[in-house]
């Protein structure tokens, strides 16, 4: 077992990052890896998609900001707890979420928030950080007129409309396509997941940032996490390191946020397979559809690994007998409500959970045909000839 743990590692499966990051790959002329499902995507939006995008990311690099938005809530989120979480965050946590991706310096955000100084201003100021930044996102030379402008006046002025057109724009987006692409995703990021836990339970620290080509280096004997540009940060200020699975984060971006005692919790979005989403089949199925039509669709590692926690397994045996609520569920098993978002959605990514609505509120109940046909699917994967084989778990431990 490694020794060197300095601070938390945990592991999630969300679209919190990727929604941004699918929207910048869509919004960006520049070819790049994930074309193939950025001409199948801008087929399925609504005409005035890209018109009402625009009032609140005028350029693609507005929406890997924007991801920011959403800092000092939990790690892992639904879709639908994304946009529940943005509609009701304060209008002054919103605009210096944003504000502080642009403008590195505590003061000056606080200064846009709080009225004291002019967006002008502040991008006038020839001393300020971030001059080159600020071009990228359209905001120096400064110009009143150009639509980075108008949309950071927006966010300055009527942070309600701003954030409205915001939740607009992302429900818009996941209807029209991406809730079916986020679906056909999930399950292999889920598996990946669990994979990548067992690769961190053998692994020395430096070793997993190696093997999952963190866009950081991990220094053990100074103890510090060095960021490629900007300040070391010290193992002791982590209060948390979050790799998220991600199949659009070609940039290899990351997310430092500091809480007002300076403690740090980082999130690292990690492609691990860069053409995931072009492989995404026209047809493919929303998440909430019903069971899985062949076994050739379940992935049975994830679906034995989904059944693996003796607390999922507690859920999967109550909705086989009656079709249930989240609620019911928490209330049943004497546990939290995030705690069983976390599990029913490692259930549907394995394919387990079917969905229905019933007077205002879903009920979720297990997969009969996944379950009859996730047998037929393992003796399939277990014995076959050929595709890759997932041996992390066969490694032999290190104790250095």
């Amino acid at each position: 077992m490694p020794t060197d743990r300095a601070f938390p590692i945990a592991f999630a499966v969300t679209p919190r990052f990727d929604v941004f990051y699918a929207l910048y790959s869509l919004t960006h002329s520049a070819p790049s890896v994930l074309d193939d499902w950025r001409q199948r995507a801008m087929t399925r939006l609504p005409r005035d998609f890209e018109h009402v995008a625009k009032r609140v990311a005028p350029v693609p690099l507005f929406w890997a900001l924007l991801a920011d938005s959403l800092q000092r809530t939990p790690g892992e989120m639904t879709f639908d707890e994304i946009v529940s979480n943005l509609r009701e965050m304060p209008v002054e946590d919103l605009k210096s979420n944003i504000l502080s991706g642009i403008f590195h310096d505590a003061a000056t955000v606080r200064a846009l928030v709080a009225g004291k100084k002019s967006l002008r201003q502040v991008v006038a100021n020839e001393k300020s950080d971030g001059a080159e930044l600020l071009g990228y996102f359209g905001l120096r030379p400064y110009d009143a007129s150009s639509d980075s402008a108008k949309a950071m006046a927006m966010l300055l002025s009527h942070p309600e409309t701003f954030r409205g057109e915001l939740a607009l724009v992302l429900d818009s987006f996941w209807q029209t396509g991406f809730r079916s692409d986020w679906s056909a995703l999930e399950t292999e990021m889920r598996a990946d997941s669990f994979r990548l836990r067992d690769l961190q339970e053998e692994a020395p620290l430096h070793e997993l940032a190696g093997e999952l080509k963190l866009p950081v280096s991990l220094d053990a004997k100074a103890r510090e996490l060095r960021p490629k540009s900007g300040a070391s940060i010290p193992y002791d200020r982590i209060d948390r390191c979050v790799i998220i699975p991600s199949a659009f984060n070609t940039r290899r971006w990351w997310a430092k946020y500091e809480s007002i005692t300076g403690r740090v919790s980082l999130y690292f979005p990690i492609v691990r397979d860069v053409t995931a989403a072009n492989r995404i089949a026209t047809d493919v199925r929303a998440t909430g559809t019903n069971a899985l039509a062949s076994h050739s669709d379940i992935n049975a590692e994830s679906v034995f690994r989904a059944l693996g926690d003796t607390t999922r397994y507690a859920i999967a045996s109550i909705l086989a007998r009656s079709p249930t609520t989240s609620a019911e569920l928490s209330r049943s098993l004497r546990v939290s409500k995030p705690t069983i978002t976390h599990h029913v959605q490692a259930l549907r990514a394995a394919g387990l959970i079917a969905e229905t609505q019933a007077g205002g509120s879903t009920k979720l109940s297990l997969s009969r045909a996944t379950v009859a046909a996730v047998s037929e699917a393992a003796v399939e994967q277990l014995f076959s000839s050929t595709g890759d084989l997932s041996l992390l778990t066969t490694r032999k431990r290190r104790t250095d």
